[in-house]
């Protein structure tokens, strides 16, 4: 390679980095990967004649150090590194020092020695340099880099330093310290950790360990993500797609931080190398998540559920926690169907699975987020009511919205694995609107009823008669009675439901069933409904139409077993049918 390429590949090399100040992650990195305990950057500014005066940046290590043989045929030559297949080595070009040229010093000393030879290498400003021989012992390196500036350069090197280091090594295996000698203030210079705790901000807090790899994750609405090799900083960003690809959909709800063998950085160190070592990683990661730190939410949620009574903090902690839980893979959610972390308005707590049943029976989940006469009639009738907020609720930031967005989801899914959903799913119907009205607040679907001990004897042949065509359809009713309403309501429905009569009792849901299921629950029809009353007029004349007009009013209002119609008027006119 001629000369001139020579200089323009290492003027590349020197203004690779964004920042100047990034040689310092690059020495850093030098001394952890030559195996020193610790490593020591300090800064003092040396005053000149004038304004003017000597920066002088140290970076001091107590590693491996160097030989004369190392530092002519691997510190003094472009991409000379043992590195490359070593995955205890973070950097794998061999061009770290090279980046020290960006800060254009005037000078570069380092100092060196290693098995006996002792060393000494002066960089000059146009990069030539010179080597002798010390007579003094070294332990590992000493370098130090003679700017030109002023005390006002000075500082902003010395903040810009800091920043630096905090921000590439405050996860370092190796210790880190900072200090500034000459500190413009005129006060005693202090010894600056750089290392901090490796950790995330957000709930659930988790940490996993394998052979060479670390891992920190949890919650958050505002995630981070950290790649490390040895604790020094790989890739630090918010921007998902920019490190995870197709993976950043999964933690957008999730930050975490990860220190592994298996990662490393590209070539200008920008971000992280995606390679099959990173593959690596990321599995180690996804299991992580999957299993400790999704359990460690469930855990939480479940704890939460079953306390005998709520602060509002709780309230807040609650919802904030089932809107990750809601974000989670549906596959996951399937897992803990059975966990009651779901909290019912009466303390009690029920799980996904059996709210799903609960929809299946009754067409409807009810939510409401304060008690009242209602609710409490319900809860000794044992009809669940979630704790949560109601659809009516005009309160949108709610803090229990979650528990209706994340019941709605199951539901949806669980709907979307039946045969007839994943039928309709084939033919692109959105079986979201199957489920978006399906979670109700008590009052828009519970009445007060006043049942009849018996069926009035003008009404009996009509209501018995429809019972019994329901019956041979096999509709799976199991008691038709008449009622009056507890108070007047101006959009008063025909029959209402119950699991067993009684003084509350439902509208009919529409369009649950997709089969006949074997139990239906117990209805009572209100004899003061307009359309009933036409209906005993018409029995008068026409008996068998107005008993099959009764029985198919109910199955209507249901939206079911609309297929069994044929043989609804078979049973209630056999001499027709024939």
């Amino acid at each position: 390679m001629a000369q001139s390429d020579d200089l323009g590949v290492l003027d590349n090399l020197v203004t690779q980095f964004s920042s100047p100040l990034d040689c310092f992650r690059e020495l850093v990195q030098n001394s952890i990967d030559a195996g020193s305990p610790s490593v020591e950057v300090w800064t003092e500014y040396i005053p000149g004649d004038g304004h003017e005066g000597t920066v002088a940046l140290h970076v001091d290590d107590y590693g491996e150090g160097m030989d004369e043989n190392i530092i002519d045929h691997q510190f003094t030559r472009l991409f000379a590194s043992t590195k490359e297949e070593d995955l205890t080595k973070i950097g794998k070009f061999g061009i770290g020092f090279v980046s020290v040229f960006a800060l254009k010093p005037k000078a570069i000393l380092v100092q060196t020695g290693r098995g006996g030879e002792y060393w000494e290498v002066l960089f000059h400003e146009d990069r030539s340099f010179s080597k002798s021989k010390l007579d003094v012992p070294v332990e590992g390196t000493q370098l130090t880099l003679f700017l030109e500036g002023d005390i006002h350069r000075y500082t902003e090197l010395v903040e810009g330093i800091q920043k630096t280091l905090k921000h590439w090594c405050n996860h370092s295996e190796t210790e880190v310290t900072f200090e500034d000698r000459t500190p413009v203030d005129g006060g005693f210079s202090d010894v600056v950790v750089i290392n901090e705790p490796f950790e995330v901000e957000g709930k659930c807090l988790t940490r996993v360990e394998h052979q060479g790899t670390e891992i920190v994750a949890a919650y958050t609405h505002e995630p981070v993500y950290g790649f490390y090799n040895r604790g020094l900083t790989l890739a630090l960003t918010r921007a998902g797609d920019d490190v995870l690809g197709f993976r950043a959909h999964r933690f957008r709800h999730i930050a975490f931080k990860i220190k592994s063998r298996y990662l490393e950085h590209t070539l200008s160190r920008e971000t992280v190398m995606r390679d099959e070592n990173y593959e690596k990683a990321m599995k180690l990661l996804e299991e992580a998540v999957d299993k400790q730190l999704f359990g460690a939410l469930v855990d939480e949620l479940e704890r939460l559920a079953q306390k005998p009574e709520w602060t509002l903090p709780e309230i807040d902690r609650y919802g904030e926690f089932v809107s990750y839980l809601e974000h989670e893979p549906i596959e996951l959610l399937e897992a803990i169907e059975k966990r009651p972390f779901i909290r019912l308005l009466d303390g009690k707590t029920i799980h996904l699975d059996a709210l799903y049943e609960a929809w299946k029976r009754d067409g409807r989940v009810l939510v409401a987020d304060g008690p009242s006469d209602l609710t409490d009639e319900l809860s000794a009738l044992d009809v669940p009511v979630v704790y949560g907020r109601p659809p009516t609720s005009s309160t949108y930031d709610h803090p229990l919205e979650p528990v209706r967005r994340l019941i709605r989801r199951y539901l949806t899914h669980r709907v979307e694995t039946t045969l007839v959903g994943r039928i309709r799913k084939f033919f692109g119907q959105n079986l979201k609107t199957k489920t978006s009205g399906s979670l109700t607040a008590p009052e828009d679907v519970y009445l007060p009823v006043v049942l009849d001990k018996e069926v009035p004897e003008e009404a009996k042949p009509l209501v018995e008669t429809a019972a019994r065509l329901l019956k041979e359809i096999d509709a799976g009713y199991r008691k038709l009675t008449t009622c009056e309403l507890g108070s007047p309501d101006d959009d008063a429905p025909l029959f209402v439901l119950a699991r067993t009569l009684g003084p509350v009792m439902a509208r009919p849901p529409r369009g649950v069933a997709e089969d006949r299921p074997a139990k239906r629950p117990e209805a009572a029809v209100n004899r003061d409904h307009p359309h009933f009353r036409r209906l005993l007029q018409l029995h008068a004349h026409s008996p068998e139409i107005a008993s099959y007009c009764l029985a198919k009013s109910l199955l209507l209002t249901e939206d079911r077993l609309l297929d069994a119609d044929v043989d609804l008027i078979a049973a209630s006119m056999p001499a027709a049918a024939q």
